[in-house]
C-alpha cells in the first residue's frame, strides 16, 4: 500500500474488469480516470445509485457532494468504506504490476 500505484492501469478494460468492486464498472473509472485513492474512494461512492449522476461532474464538483448522506435512504458508500475499498484495490493494482497476482486460478 506504500507504493503508489500506476493509475493508467485504469485506461485499461481489462484490468479493470479483474479488479474488486470496479468490474462491470469500466465506463464510469474511464470517464472519472481517478489519481489518488480518494479520487478512487470516490468512483467507489459514483458506482453505487445514489451518487451515479455525479459522474458527470468534474472533480471540484464531485469532492464536495459525494460524501453527503442522501436524504432519500437510497444506498451508497460512506467514506470510511469507500477508502477501505479503494486500499484494497490499490494493493490488487500492485500485485497485478509486479505478476504476483494472477486472474486465473489454475496454477501453472
Amino acid at each position: 500500500m506504500i507504493q503508489e500505484p500506476d493509475w493508467d492501469m485504469l485506461k485499461d478494460p481489462k484490468i479493470v474488469e479483474n479488479l474488486f468492486h470496479l468490474n462491470g464498472h469500466y465506463n464510469i473509472v474511464s470517464k472519472l480516470e481517478p489519481k489518488t485513492v480518494e479520487q478512487l474512494a470516490a468512483v467507489l461512492a459514483i458506482i453505487r445509485p445514489a451518487k451515479r449522476q455525479l459522474m458527470y461532474k468534474e472533480w471540484n464538483e464531485i469532492v464536495k457532494e459525494v460524501w453527503i448522506k442522501p436524504t432519500d435512504g437510497s444506498y451508497f458508500f460512506k467514506k470510511s468504506h469507500a477508502v477501505a475499498y479503494a486500499q484494497a484495490i490499490v494493493v490488487q493494482m500492485n500485485l497485478i504490476a509486479r505478476a504476483k497476482y494472477s486472474f486465473s486460478a489454475n496454477q501453472d
